[in-house]
């Protein structure tokens, strides 16, 4: 489309009437002071060859629909930033790339080219190492009403290099351990993929298509009615991307805290001391508008009272992740501040229930100025699992 089309379908004259109250929110803006969304929207309004398709936000943007939140007249940006991704490649991934070729090389094994199809000795291997998690301490069974999506947490563990105190794989344990006390044994997909939220949101449509439609397929062959995501991302992902691509589908997709906090009172925990705060993950509060049960599922962990975070809900800040590209200065600060601010509001741990808010933290960790501090990170599932009264 050009410009002129572009600027009607994503209200571009909307976003530029109000006072730039977007600014604030977005976490690009908090670190350069620059580059913020309305900025973007008034380059395609003037005009001149360039300048709107190459500005800096296009890549350091992460998505987090913060900025929609502030806007008065709901101006979807993230959607703007994900449509002028579309055909590029003048990014900057980080861990060089890595997390992106696995997900283009999933992509790859649905169209059985470049890489092993299933059944190879290769392909087996790959899944027996995503599901090396698996052992005589969890339940999973082959069919059954309720599928447990894990996404990319094995990828994260080889990339996190044991930053993170908790492994990814240990999340999928702790999860199913969770299930099993509810009296669920779930379904692990032998053969899932990678969601493809990323590479959606790099405008790699192909590759998404690919991912979408084998894990539609593998969810439907089972017949049940109900998947149950780790990550927020998968679980917006299945649930709106996918059908807004796909069209609807015969089960329902819910982020898993949804499901064992409508159960929580069949569970029963060792409740520590511990001040929580609760980090909410941007695809669960403002993606899925998920807030309340995380919180009830980490106020039975502890006798003392859940600690609100100044900025929380809708309006909590992202962690910086995105989509795994452009990481900068602004990535650490948009950490940084987050644990300056759980430090501040007097709670030692700071707990969120998205995979890749964990991993950021971990790694932008060591080199922020709270390093003295006594806040520590705890992923939800892990951390609810190791409290299960037996």
């Amino acid at each position: 489309m050009n410009d002129t089309e572009f600027i009607a379908k994503y209200r571009l004259q909307d976003c530029a009437r109000c006072r730039n109250e977007c600014a604030a929110a977005c976490p690009v803006y908090r670190h350069y002071g620059t580059y913020h969304p309305q900025q973007l929207a008034h380059l395609f309004l003037k005009g001149g060859e360039g300048a709107a398709h190459d500005h800096r936000l296009i890549w350091t943007c992460v998505t987090c629909r913060a900025c929609t939140e502030a806007c008065p007249f709901r101006v979807e940006f993230a959607d703007i930033i994900r449509e002028l991704r579309k055909g590029r490649t003048d990014y900057g991934p980080a861990y060089g790339g890595l997390i992106h070729q696995y997900q283009r090389m999933q992509a790859g094994m649905v169209f059985g080219e470049r890489v092993p199809a299933k059944g190879s000795r290769a392909a087996d291997s790959a899944s027996k190492e995503r599901l090396s998690w698996i052992d005589g301490s969890v339940e999973v069974q082959t069919g059954g009403d309720v599928i447990l999506f894990t996404g990319c947490l094995s990828l994260f563990d080889a990339v996190s290099g044991g930053a993170c105190e908790e492994s990814f794989g240990g999340m999928a344990k702790a999860a199913v351990r969770l299930l099993n006390k509810l009296g669920v044994s779930p379904i692990v997909l032998e053969d899932e993929r990678c969601c493809g939220r990323d590479l959606f949101d790099l405008g790699e449509r192909e590759a998404f298509g690919a991912l979408a439609r084998h894990n539609v397929l593998e969810i439907r062959k089972t017949k049940a009615n109900t998947v149950l995501t780790i990550c927020p991302e998968c679980a917006f992902t299945l649930k709106e991307t996918y059908a807004a691509e796909l069209g609807a589908q015969p089960y329902e997709v819910r982020h898993i805290s949804e499901f064992i906090a409508a159960r929580i009172g069949t569970l029963g925990f060792k409740k520590g001391e511990e001040r929580f705060a609760f980090h909410d993950p941007c695809y669960l509060c403002r993606y899925l508008g998920v807030s309340d049960a995380p919180r009830r599922l980490l106020e039975a962990l502890s006798s003392e009272k859940l600690v609100e975070l100044e900025r929380r809900g809708t309006g909590a800040p992202c962690c910086g992740a995105g989509s795994w590209v452009n990481h900068g200065p602004h990535t650490r600060t948009a950490v940084n501040e987050r644990l300056i601010e759980t430090h501040r509001c007097g709670a030692q741990v700071l707990v969120t229930s998205c995979p890749k808010c964990t991993l950021l933290y971990a790694e932008v960790n060591p080199g922020c100025s709270w390093k003295q501090s006594p806040v520590v990170v705890r992923d939800l599932l892990t951390l609810a699992a190791s409290r299960i009264e037996e």
